[in-house]
């Protein structure tokens, strides 16, 4: 089996891994010890047992995104939050801000998006926070092995769609961030809006260069637009940029001021964080999308006749951050999603306050088609508008770190080798 390969996004800890594992779900076992709860999946043909371990970090609303990164410079991948880090093993919370906030469930914090980068090349791992739509976005610059004061820059005024990422979109070794904004004001000429890569300029703590791919037109660049993402839709070798009306073609060659081709295709629904694979195995490139607000998770076929929407599931609602993972490590990529609980408070959506769960979606292929197997991992957490898949412990396996309205916590996977069950 040839080997995935994904645009590296966020932390540069995050990585695919492979392990044995099983092809059928025979069972689910969900362990409540104590403070801590193990969701396991059986598998009937593998040796392993998926399972995760999960540890409530805090108690308060902190964030609705966060990030991993080695903050103090031990060796071990930490998690951070808004504005606070928590430091591995122990988890004791640090500031990053002069005061750590704690935000109110029933509103919203002004944390959506964080990522953990070395913004300004000096070998400490900083953090960028996206803020409440259409607010700013700025990066902590990390004072030293996480002590001291972390000083606060701007990197853009206006930071439109809820589903900012972090990825090197032009090939060129360097992350960019893709976000709706504008342009900064040249003179008379009032400055362009739109959807556009955002790049640090020679002094990081200026703000960032912003390059428009999509006009205002563009649902996805308006303040609380839904549904962003990239991918290579052609399999041309670049990747494109991708929302729910449709995709921007990267064009070859971009030298930075050449114009990107929009493609009209039916995407779905206000949806959350879209990622692209082949996912049915037929030599095209697929989409997969979730609702932010309401019921479902769909793959969008790519066909000779055109796009095709299937439902992957309609367990429960708002499924507002959704990424793309191997977490058996069986060379598949599997999703990873659940609900963000309350995310327009107690009245609003479908459910607000239906159980807050996370599951992966383990992917399998059955004649030809992809078949997803729903796994629950916890269901007292939940996600946030953004969250991060990645090797926490360096055990060799995909851990989940989210942040929301329940808490910070951290879901560590581990496996248990068990006897192939026979019937």
């Amino acid at each position: 089996m040839t080997a995935m390969t994904m645009p590296k996004c966020k932390t540069d800890c995050t990585r695919l891994v492979r392990l044995s594992s099983g092809a059928m779900l025979h069972g689910m076992v969900k362990i409540v010890l104590a403070c801590c709860v193990l969701a396991t999946v059986a598998t009937a043909q593998g040796e392993d047992f998926v399972t995760f371990e999960t540890r409530q970090l805090d108690g308060k609303f902190r964030s609705e995104g966060v990030s991993v990164g080695d903050f103090n410079a031990d060796g071990k991948m930490d998690i951070a939050a808004g504005s606070a880090w928590y430091a591995a093993p122990d988890w004791t919370m640090h500031p990053i801000a002069d005061a750590v906030e704690e935000f109110d469930p029933h509103a919203y914090s002004n944390s959506f998006v964080n990522v953990s980068s070395d913004v300004d090349g000096d070998g400490a791992r900083d953090v960028i926070v996206v803020g409440f739509p259409g607010k700013e976005t700025w990066w902590w610059k990390n004072p030293g092995k996480g002590e001291g004061r972390w000083r606060r820059n701007l990197c853009t005024e206006v930071s439109n769609n809820e589903s900012p990422t972090f990825c090197d979109v032009n090939g060129d070794g360097r992350r960019e961030l893709l976000l709706g904004t504008r342009e900064a004001a040249d003179g008379a000429d009032k400055p362009r809006e739109g959807m556009a890569l955002l790049n640090p300029t020679t002094d990081p703590f200026l703000p960032w260069k912003v390059r428009i791919i999509a006009g205002p037109a563009d649902p996805a660049a308006e303040v609380f637009g839904h549904g962003l993402g990239i991918g290579d839709i052609n399999r041309d070798g670049r990747t494109d940029i991708l929302v729910t009306s449709g995709w921007w073609e990267q064009p070859a060659g971009d030298n930075g001021h050449m114009a990107w081709s929009f493609h009209r295709a039916p995407f779905g629904e206000a949806c959350a964080q879209m990622h692209v694979f082949d996912f049915d195995g037929d030599g095209d490139n697929d989409v997969v999308s979730s609702s932010a607000h309401q019921v479902g998770i769909w793959w969008h076929e790519q066909t000779a006749d055109g796009w095709q929407t299937h439902t992957i599931s309609t367990l429960f609602s708002q499924t507002h951050a959704l990424e793309l993972a191997d977490i058996n490590g069986d060379g598949l990529p599997d999703l990873v999603t659940g609900k963000r609980w309350w995310a327009h408070g107690p009245k609003g959506d479908v459910d607000p306050s239906a159980p807050a769960v996370v599951y992966w979606f383990e992917l399998t292929r059955r004649d030809g088609k992809p078949v997803w197997l729903p796994h629950l991992i916890h269901d007292n957490s939940g996600v946030g508008t953004q969250f991060e898949v990645a090797d926490i412990n360096a055990d060799g396996l995909l851990d989940i770190a989210v942040s929301n309205k329940k808490g910070v916590f951290y879901h560590r996977q581990v496996r248990n080798t068990v006897a192939a069950t026979r019937k």
